[in-house]
């Protein structure tokens, strides 16, 4: 009898380290959406934060952006990609520039959101990488570059 006991035992313990694998697996693979705000003027109306959406997309498609931002983040190594241009059409597989809200200190404002969907468990490279892109959105649009806080943002 007590041999059955036992067996129950590491058979229910199996049963919940399996079950606990599959969640965390679970959550880890679930979408994840990262996004860098760009912050406009509200008087600006709304044809032409989407005109400027569609545009800022289109400069960093065609650009040079991509490729340096994920040569400069590290992103082929970090995720595993067999190449940098695997890893560049992923990104710009997962890019999107959409137009939003984003909060500041003096209150909600227009934004422009560019960002990458992503899963869990690729979030903190993604963000580097959407925080890369954006450096190079701020140089596009003539925008001098917000002073770095003391820690790091991803």
């Amino acid at each position: 009898m007590q041999r059955w006991i036992v067996i129950a035992v590491v058979g229910a313990l199996l049963f919940g380290l399996g079950g606990g694998f599959a969640l965390w697996t679970y959550y880890q693979n679930r979408p994840k959406v990262v996004w860098v705000p760009l912050a406009l003027n509200e008087e600006l109306p709304v044809e032409k934060r989407e005109e400027l959406a569609v545009e800022i997309k289109a400069k960093i498609l065609e650009g040079s952006t991509i490729p340096d931002a994920v040569r400069d983040t590290g992103l082929t190594s970090k995720l595993s990609f067999s190449s940098a241009a695997e890893a560049e059409a992923e990104v710009r597989k997962r890019l999107f520039v959409k137009v939003g809200e984003a909060e500041t200190p003096g209150g909600r404002v227009p934004s422009i959101n560019i960002g990458l969907d992503c899963q869990r468990k690729s979030f903190d490279a993604m963000g580097q990488v959407a925080m890369r892109i954006m450096k190079d959105v701020w140089k596009m649009l003539g925008i001098k570059e917000p002073e770095e806080k003391s820690g790091s943002m991803f």
